[in-house]
């Protein structure tokens, strides 16, 4: 074989972002020194065997002595006449990754060499992970080989610069170069659909509901059947006056217009104590916010699929609150929002929850993301629930809702909450946040799943008493 996979790769731990890659002119530094110690440690060789040779003699002696002064000689002319020129051509499937993918990394070397080259390693410093290739060029001088990235979390990754050794049989004197990196990647979110059919399973873009007369509103929400409409929601009159079968529009579909509130505040995504998970189980669950960022990035692709209205609220770029409305194609400047987006906004959800109400239009539906229900949040978000705004909460952990004298605070510490689990969800506990969110007719969405995996599935819907909030 011409190449072999050394070491496949190195990453970060599972769940972390990109960390900034090795100090490449550092190694290059640190690679002059070594080259220094190559020549000292054969020089000293050489010296105690020219030493014993002219004590004692012996052909033994002259040959190990001749021996050394070969190896010298090959690796003085390796190095001062080593591979030149090197280019190094990389492409990289998908080309639109998103989190959880793995690439695959193909890469096409070739350089210029005087002398036929015992072996070569390659490595690629990819952000905080880095992959090396081994290969065995004698007198080639192209190579092609491939590499796969696993499991990459979202964020950006640049290649901040590659190394090429190579060197003697033995391994006794080396050679290096540096290459700087060119190629870069962005990883998307992966988007997380919940509370709405997948875009490739629910309505296409460019179907048209069918609207019946002014007077009627069940008549205003009916269209054709689609397959996997359930029975409950044919609806017979209208199918036995148009001689095929009629569905009623459910909530989700009526819904035109959405405005999507992610909070990025550290202090939305700290985890309560009585959440915390084991020690041994923290490296290896999903972070909140990147579950809150794939449902945010589930609402806008559904948005771009279905041709709504949407409108996002964040914060972030320089104003300190980005913002987007519009409809169609999610813009570029958005996804790479989303994908370079950090817990790290100085807005808090309350703020940006005012914020964003000042643009929003009667009939839009508020979709809320976050980590934590607080006080503060909710008393906004409880306030446009009883002025008529349509409202979906998202979030990862519940709390008790305030009582007078410190109930909520005791009732945290009762024997029941000390008993659950760590990370178990308790949302349709009376007494809750989002249970009093929910009375007041809030669609209210958890997003404490246990596993990472189960991403793609639609999240848990917890329905409480109270009236309807859509429709």
């Amino acid at each position: 074989m011409s190449s072999s996979s050394l070491i496949n790769q190195q990453t970060t731990e599972k769940g972390e972002l990109p960390e900034r890659s090795p100090d490449v002119t550092g190694l290059l530094f640190r690679r002059g020194r070594s080259m220094a110690a190559e020549w000292i440690r054969m020089l000293a060789v050489t010296l105690l065997l020219g030493g014993l040779y002219i004590w004692r003699g012996g052909a033994s002696l002259l040959f190990l002595l001749t021996v050394c002064g070969l190896l010298m000689a090959g690796g003085f002319l390796l190095q001062a006449f080593g591979p030149r020129r090197f280019r190094i051509t990389r492409s990289i499937t998908p080309v639109r990754p998103v989190a959880g993918d793995s690439l695959l990394v193909e890469v096409q070397v070739s350089f210029a060499a005087r002398l036929p080259l015992p072996w070569m390693i390659i490595t690629d410093y990819w952000g905080g992970s880095w992959h090396r290739e081994l290969l065995f060029p004698g007198f080639r001088r192209s190579f092609r080989y491939s590499y796969r990235l696993h499991e990459l979390p979202r964020g950006v990754y640049q290649l901040h610069g590659s190394r090429i050794t190579w060197g003697d049989p033995a391994g006794l004197f080396t050679g290096e170069s540096r290459l700087e990196g060119q190629d870069s990647l962005k990883v998307l979110p992966r988007p997380l659909f919940i509370g709405t059919d997948r875009p490739e399973s629910g309505r296409h873009t460019g179907d048209v509901l069918v609207r019946r007369g002014r007077g009627s509103s069940e008549a205003a929400d009916i269209r054709n059947y689609m397959p996997g409409d359930p029975l409950n929601r044919i609806h017979w009159k209208s199918s036995a006056s148009k001689g095929m079968l009629q569905s009623r529009v459910p909530e989700k579909e009526e819904a035109r217009m959405s405005c999507i509130v992610l909070a990025n505040s550290a202090e939305d995504y700290e985890v309560p104590f009585s959440s915390l998970s084991p020690r041994s189980r923290r490296n290896h669950s999903e972070p909140a916010f990147e579950r809150a960022v794939s449902a945010a990035m589930g609402l806008m692709l559904y948005a771009e699929r279905s041709g709504a209205y949407v409108q996002l609220f964040t914060g972030g770029w320089p104003e300190g609150m980005a913002r987007h409305e519009g409809l169609g194609k999610i813009p570029g400047r958005v996804q790479e929002l989303l994908t370079e987006i950090r817990p790290g906004g100085t807005r808090s959800l309350s703020r940006l929850l005012e914020d964003a109400s000042q643009q929003w239009i009667p009939g839009m539906t508020v979709a809320v993301i976050t980590g934590r229900l607080e006080e503060e949040a909710a008393r906004v978000i409880a306030r446009f629930l009883v002025q008529g705004v349509k409202v979906e909460l998202y979030y990862v952990w519940d709390q008790a809702a305030p009582l007078p004298g410190g109930a909520a605070a005791a009732k945290l510490q009762s024997p029941a909450a000390a008993d659950r689990r760590p990370g178990e969800c308790k949302p349709r506990t009376a007494g809750t946040v989002s249970a009093s969110l929910a009375r007041l007719g809030a669609r209210v969405y958890c997003l404490d799943y246990p596993d990472a995996s189960e991403r793609n599935k639609e999240a848990e819907a917890h329905e409480f008493p109270g009236r309807p909030t859509m429709g």
